[in-house]
């Protein structure tokens, strides 16, 4: 690509978006958030005496689960934290929205299901800022697109 650049941007005006019962919502208060990925395939050896050029051969197995975090202000009974706690109390799959920003204008999302394997509300402290962290887990993912309002 002619001109193209590969400059540092930082995650200002970034999102990420969660099914509620009815719709995507956008959780607040978001620090920060790992980029959803596809995961990795398992590969499982297949050498035998024969094999080409000395070389050890494999043949893709099972997709290995893509964890990510999403860590948000706490505030406990909000609208935020209640989401969160109920799809991990629920265990389904719900669809999710990742907007990744460049110089804090959104433009690009990924988009896919997931499901929350972990809520954990963080600590307690007399100078702390409360911070809550949902761990997910990648069910399905599309590939990144331009970003969508």
């Amino acid at each position: 690509m002619a001109g193209e650049t590969q400059e540092a941007s930082v995650g200002y005006m970034g999102e990420f978006h969660l099914q509620n019962a009815t719709t995507l919502y956008e959780l607040t208060q978001v620090k920060s958030f790992g980029v959803p990925s596809g995961g990795t395939r398992e590969q499982t050896e297949t050498t035998h005496l024969k094999s080409p050029g000395w070389r050890r051969e494999y043949v893709s197995t099972f997709y290995e689960d893509s964890d990510f975090e999403v860590v948000t202000n706490s505030r406990p009974l909000s609208d935020t934290d209640i989401l969160q706690e109920a799809a991990l109390k629920a265990g389904d799959v719900r669809p999710f929205k990742a907007v990744l920003p460049e110089n804090g204008m959104p433009v690009a999302q990924i988009t896919g299901t997931c499901k929350c394997i972990g809520y954990d509300r963080g600590e307690v402290s007399a100078d702390g800022v409360m911070e809550a962290t949902g761990t997910y887990r990648v069910v399905t993912i599309n590939d990144i697109e331009v970003y969508e309002d």
